[in-house]
């Protein structure tokens, strides 16, 4: 009797804890599996984030931060793809940068594509897999100075030349356990939460690799991985153009808040040399760091990091976005060309 006692208020425990990260943590990691990307977020999922800021909403029918898609398309479809910056999931979706836009300007459509984690090479598979059903007239290609790097991992196909045809990362594929797996990420709050908090350090101490710690590192290309880096990169970039789209670059903001509202501007390798392949091909670069850096030294505000958290560091907030969003307004003709 003492047993089912204690097995029951284990249980009521459980249940309790569930609720309360269901109800003020986050939702439950809703996922589908795609082939070519992995594990996405599911059509229509409803989503609570607040580990960073506060965020509620609905995504669209494409597992994406928007308002489902209209039947009838606008005249401007521009298509903002990158990653966990343009995703947004920090913030509510009418304070984000693309939202905003898409209230500033009129007779366009701003088609968030943005995805946590996304290379520039998994932004083209997204493109080439929507492009379709959105038709694109622009793109707005998001990315930061990590992305360089990110983007040499990608593996290669080529053809009977030597030429390069496509960049693919590889997925794991489903196995007889990932049915169970997605069942219980979709209807667990509880077990989603332990999952984003510890995994990474689980593997870390079964395996001795800290993916963080790798992440934190700074790096620097040169000699054939510089080589390949800049090849992906112009793979990426003339993909997207021979689609006909008006494509441009936009440089998402890398800085360090420093006392009596100085800024210091992070200019890495890969940042430089991101947008100088970019402007070799025609392609307009958007650097962001110039105006996040006047705002703060105008108003002492940080634009990235959250309350909840701490300034500085970690994702755009609200502040942030409206100053993105404001600059790009001013830059609409660029973009809009």
């Amino acid at each position: 009797m003492f047993r089912w006692k204690i097995a029951g208020l284990l249980l009521f425990i459980l249940l309790l804890w569930e609720l309360i990260i269901r109800f003020f943590v986050l939702s439950p990691a809703q996922e589908v599996f795609e082939p070519r990307l992995g594990y996405v977020h599911a059509p229509y999922a409803s989503i609570l984030r607040t580990y960073e800021g506060y965020a509620r909403f609905t995504l669209d029918q494409f597992g994406l931060n928007n308002e489902p898609l209209p039947t009838v398309l606008p005249t401007n479809r521009v298509f903002v793809v990158g990653d966990s910056f343009v995703e947004a999931y920090q913030v509510m979706r009418d304070e984000n940068f693309v939202s905003r836009l898409g209230n500033k300007w009129q007779h366009s459509l701003l088609f968030n594509a943005g995805s946590s984690g996304a290379a520039p090479d998994k932004s083209l598979i997204s493109y080439d897999m929507l492009a379709p059903l959105v038709k694109p007239t622009h793109v707005l290609l998001c990315v930061n100075a990590s992305d360089l790097y990110e983007i040499l991992s990608a593996q290669e196909r080529r053809d009977a030349a030597g030429d390069l045809t496509a960049l693919v990362r590889p997925v794991d594929k489903p196995s007889r356990f990932t049915p169970l797996k997605l069942w219980l990420y979709g209807h667990s709050a509880l077990i989603t939460h332990l999952k984003w908090k510890y995994e990474n350090d689980i593997r870390a101490w079964l395996t001795g690799f800290n993916e963080k710690k790798v992440a934190r590192k700074s790096h620097e290309l040169a000699g054939k991985d510089l080589q390949k880096a800049v090849e992906h990169w112009h793979f990426v970039l003339r993909s997207l153009q021979k689609t006909g789209v008006k494509l441009s670059i936009l440089m998402m903001p890398e800085l360090e808040y420093l006392p009596n509202k100085q800024v210091h501007l992070r200019v890495r390798q890969g940042r430089t040399i991101l947008a100088s392949e970019a402007i070799k091909l025609g392609i307009p670069v958007l650097d962001s760091n110039a105006v996040f850096a006047q705002d703060f030294e105008k108003s002492g505000q940080p634009a990235i990091g959250f309350a909840n958290t701490h300034y500085g560091k970690g994702h755009i907030n609200a502040h942030g976005h409206q100053i993105l969003a404001n600059w790009l307004d001013e830059q609409r003709s660029v973009i809009l060309r």
